[in-house]
């Protein structure tokens, strides 16, 4: 899980005036970047710890998550950076646009297997599903909307492997083609054996990460000219 730090400061305890205290980048509720109220709701010291529980409410989404703090203690001063020892929740789902859960329900799940790895920090693990939950949307949208659901396309599409699926169905369409490429062959690395040894495990997610988005938004779009609220009248 990415950290961050947020300033706090209690002038009733010594300790904890004027510190920075560690917390998840993204709300663990909503996904959203993190900027909560923070207040202390318990606290004790220790030869050589200062220990403190608090409660930080999203702005974003109004619900309260909950850290363990400790403040290590050198020379009589403690520290004024803060070490979160645990979180709760201690991960979340991503929410996304209700007409992306309801065409490829199985996308989602698989998405958000590779995020939960991805916050507890097994990168190759979420990689490697960020990839597969591609695989998911990119066969439902050629099979959904490219074939129009047609049955006897769908042992056909079941049978071809990622890079061939690509091939057939997005080389006319450069932004559905480049962008479900890098996906597939970022995610192709965290699973050889034989990779680069300077291989920045870290960079290579957010880059497969941003252009999943990418696809993602392509085919949220497409759905929702597919399916207008509203529709041109006849004269």
């Amino acid at each position: 899980m990415e950290t961050k730090y947020a300033n706090f400061s209690d002038g009733r305890y010594e300790a904890l005036n004027r510190v920075e205290l560690e917390i998840p980048i993204l709300c663990p509720h909503c996904g959203v970047s993190n900027n909560p109220i923070n207040r202390i709701q318990g606290h004790n010291g220790y030869s050589n710890t200062y220990i403190a529980f608090f409660s930080h409410t999203c702005t974003a989404c109004n619900i309260t998550f909950f850290t363990i703090q400790s403040f290590i203690k050198t020379n009589d001063k403690y520290a004024k950076k803060a070490i979160m020892l645990a979180v709760s929740p201690s991960s979340h789902n991503r929410k996304f646009e209700e007409r992306i859960e309801t065409f490829s329900p199985r996308f989602v799940s698989s998405y958000n297997q590779a995020f939960s790895a991805e916050q507890s920090g097994n990168l190759d693990l979420a990689g490697m599903g960020y990839r597969a939950a591609e695989e998911i949307l990119i066969k439902d949208f050629a099979l959904k909307i490219i074939e129009n659901g047609s049955p006897e396309k769908r042992e056909e599409i079941a049978k071809l492997n990622l890079n061939n699926t690509i091939g057939k169905y997005f080389k006319d369409d450069q932004a559905l083609l480049v962008s479900t490429d890098v996906v597939r062959i970022n995610g192709n690395d965290y699973a050889h054996w034989d990779r680069s040894d300077d291989f920045d495990t870290d960079s290579h997610l957010q880059e497969q990460k941003a252009y999943l988005e990418i696809f993602i938004n392509i085919v949220n779009t497409r759905l929702m000219i597919i399916n207008p609220p509203v529709s041109r009248e006849k004269h």
